[in-house]
């Protein structure tokens, strides 16, 4: 009896530490996740002397959107971003909301050239997805802009990681949108 409840507290205690760290709307991993295991791939990529790369995302016009066609509308976005995120990353990737209409995307091993092309994969397949609001027969377009920089090429620490991926990806956002950035180192 002991055993088993054990094991049932195990359980339960991984559920709840699972939900904590789950984004409710889109169910991907959220901030507080994003920010530690980002320290923890850091510092086994610091260990064992590997690369990572971190992808930073916005919903370009995603407040218009949310104007034009309601919050609901909004969700629904968010929710379909965040389905073509978990298709496009591998087992070993993070896919994590960031805040609002943002996500990050931590890609483990994985030098700058592959990062670039999984970021071109996931902007692409957004572009191509057909996104039909409620009560509408009009499909609308949504386009991202994307950032992404590489631990040590472009940064040593976290906070300069996601400085870098996020000023690069206001730069895609300033230079017209709908578009992939490197850092500028």
């Amino acid at each position: 009896n002991q055993a088993g409840l054990a094991i049932e507290n195990s359980q339960l205690y991984e559920m709840v530490r699972e939900k904590s760290h789950t984004d409710s709307i889109t169910g991907l991993w959220n901030h507080g996740f994003f920010q530690d295991q980002l320290m923890e791939e850091l510092n086994k990529a610091k260990a064992k002397n590997e690369i990572l790369s971190l992808i930073m995302l916005d919903i370009d016009n995603f407040k218009k959107f949310n104007d034009t066609y309601g919050h609901q509308n909004g969700d629904l976005i968010l929710k379909e971003v965040a389905a073509i995120l978990k298709e496009c990353c591998r087992e070993n990737d993070f896919a994590c909301r960031y805040g609002g209409e943002e996500f990050a995307v931590i890609l483990t091993q994985t030098k700058k050239e592959t990062a670039l092309t999984i970021a071109e994969r996931i902007r692409e397949k957004i572009l191509e997805h057909p996104f039909y609001p409620l009560n509408s027969q009009t499909c609308s377009n949504i386009t991202v802009s994307i950032g992404l920089a590489t631990f040590l090429e472009d940064a040593q620490t976290k906070e300069e990681l996601i400085a870098k991926a996020d000023q690069a990806m206001y730069i895609a956002k300033f230079s017209g949108k709908n578009q992939t950035c490197l850092t500028k180192n």
